[in-house]
């Protein structure tokens, strides 16, 4: 979406679109997978085959967590190498929400009453976090 958003509205391809869109690339493949857990039953009886199922819930608990740690590793890195302005760095704002929404997948994966709560700080952290990274595309 970002880089498509940004090809239309430029006509060009750029690293900065390509570094920015990691950060929603790698939140909604997370939020996608964390929406799995819950139907695996339900989808396993339908034939469906996606990570959960196949790897079970705390294997794709692991890698939810990769995930989170290469969305905001590419905030990070974009910065660094020069892709992204320092206040882009706004994006980072909310790693305390993707910190306690881990451990919360990590701790509850299996308990779905439990997990629920922070099935809601995962999609707070999906659309915050890239709100945050294009404030400060903007205000650079």
């Amino acid at each position: 979406m970002v880089m498509g958003t940004h090809f239309v509205l430029t006509g060009e391809y750029s690293m900065t679109a390509f570094v920015a869109s990691l950060v929603s690339f790698f939140l909604v493949s997370d939020l996608l997978l964390l929406n799995q857990f819950p139907d695996i039953e339900a989808d396993r009886q339908v034939g469906r085959r996606h990570l959960p199922i196949l790897l079970g819930r705390r294997t794709s608990a692991f890698i939810y967590g990769a995930f989170l740690f290469f969305a905001f590793s590419s905030i990070g890195i974009g910065v660094m190498l020069g892709f992204l302005p320092g206040t882009v760095l706004l994006g980072l704002l909310p790693v305390v929400i993707a910190v306690l929404t881990l451990i919360g997948v990590l701790r509850y994966g299996e308990d779905m009453s439990k997990l629920i709560g922070y099935m809601g700080l995962n999609v707070l952290l999906t659309v915050l976090t890239p709100v945050l990274v294009g404030i400060g595309l903007l205000i650079d």
